[in-house]
């Protein structure tokens, strides 16, 4: 019709929880957010009530980030559920302890390769995330004995997943604290770790009966001993990696198979097996 007008839709007319929080700003960069945030009252407190509600964040594909947004996020969080903020080298350690002290309902955190924190930001983690169950470090050197066992003695068995691959600094003694007060844990991967043994195993073996899932590739003290006492106690046991534990044979690989236990060593024919043996007895070479 002439003369009619069209009337332009404003973003804050759509439905604010149904639309804007839920389907419109989990897609916006952190940039975008701190943007909108700056264009009217309006927009201001629509960002920071999307934070206050939010239960999921990944910043794991932001190489950067922007030092402002650090501050408001921490600080503002308060429903946090599941984080993940793997490589993000820009994390600091005032960040990560304002996430832990404000939200309380946290069950899975990884923070893995976020090699600028400091052993005391996991402090408020052990203190006030109660309901913890998936706690995920790879490749933090910066996790002391001081800090597993801190770890240890705050939560009350909620762990259930357990990564510390890589993490150089945990000795046996302080795992061994962990799957004695974590006992509920069905996987747990100690990866590269040159403090687990045999030891480590039999302790596993005792403490986590429900362990579906163990990574100790290359950790170079196992051997066939330690495997065949975790196959006789672990009966849920569903997937084993050993790929790198030079003693580690179908000794004691064959039984856990025929369990239908899935194994990352690839299993040779019995020829190549007796070869290899033969290959294994032979002293390091030196360069």
């Amino acid at each position: 019709m002439k003369g009619r007008t069209t009337k332009v839709m404003n973003l804050l007319d759509l439905p604010i929880y149904d639309v804007i929080v839920r389907h419109i700003i989990p897609y916006l960069t952190p940039a975008d957010l701190l943007n909108l945030r700056v264009v009217s009252k309006q927009t201001h407190a629509l960002v920071t009530e999307y934070f206050r509600v939010m239960k999921y964040l990944d910043f794991t594909s932001h190489e950067t980030f922007p030092k402002a947004f650090l501050e408001i996020i921490g600080k503002n969080s308060h429903h946090l559920k599941f984080l993940k903020l793997s490589g993000c080298q820009w994390c600091t350690d005032d960040f990560i302890k304002d996430i832990f002290s404000n939200n309380s309902n946290l069950r899975y955190v990884d923070l893995s390769n976020c090699t600028n924190l400091k052993n005391g930001s996991l402090q408020p983690l052990a203190i006030n995330c109660k309901n913890l169950e998936s706690l995920i470090l790879v490749n933090c050197s910066w996790i002391t004995v001081g800090a597993v066992e801190t770890l240890a003695f705050h939560f009350s068995e909620t762990l259930k997943h357990v990564n510390l691959n890589g993490c150089s600094s945990v000795t046996e003694a302080a795992i061994m604290l962990l799957i004695r007060r974590q006992s509920k844990i069905t996987s747990l991967s100690l990866a590269s770790l040159a403090s687990v043994s045999d030891e480590t195993l039999r302790r596993i073996s005792q403490s986590c009966r429900q362990l579906e899932l163990l990574d100790i590739s290359k950790c170079s003290r196992v051997t066939d001993k330690g495997v065949e006492i975790l196959g006789e106690f672990c009966k849920s046991l569903r997937c084993l990696k050993v790929d790198g534990c030079r003693d580690v044979t179908e000794r004691s690989l064959g039984k856990l198979r025929q369990r239908g236990v899935d194994i990352d060593k690839p299993q040779f024919p019995p020829y190549l097996q007796q070869r290899q043996n033969v290959i294994n007895t032979w002293p390091p070479i030196q360069i």
